[in-house]
């Protein structure tokens, strides 16, 4: 069996952990043949759907966006992003977290935060 890559994030490993979990499933009993001859098939829960609720099942459903920086980040990770990320994200953490909270969870000074906010609103 082929070694899975290395991960990187935490949604990578449930991605693969999930793969071989399925696979694993796949490759069960049912998949062998018997000694009569016969092969079992594997039956998944949608074998079993009629024709509609395939057809709704198949259906695409609401699209739904994700922002991986809806929470505040730590600041060496926002000190490397881009200046247009920062015009983008530092306004709507202001408005979420305040500054107090976001100068404290980064360990700055006010004269240091005030400094980041001149060099934003600056351009």
């Amino acid at each position: 069996m082929r070694n899975l890559p290395t991960v990187d994030t935490d949604i990578e490993r449930l991605f693969f952990t999930d793969v071989k979990q399925k696979k694993t499933t796949a490759s069960g009993i049912r998949g062998h043949a018997s000694r009569l001859g016969r092969v079992g098939s594997m039956v998944m829960p949608f074998d079993r759907m009629s024709g509609k609720a395939k057809r709704d099942y198949w259906q695409p459903g609401p699209l739904i966006t994700y922002s991986l920086f809806e929470d505040l980040v730590p600041f060496d990770v926002f000190d490397r992003m881009k200046y247009e990320q920062h015009v983008q994200l530092l306004p709507k953490w202001r408005k979420k977290y305040g500054d107090e909270y976001i100068r404290r969870e980064w360990g700055l000074s006010r004269f240091g935060f005030n400094i980041i906010l001149e060099a934003i609103t600056s351009r």
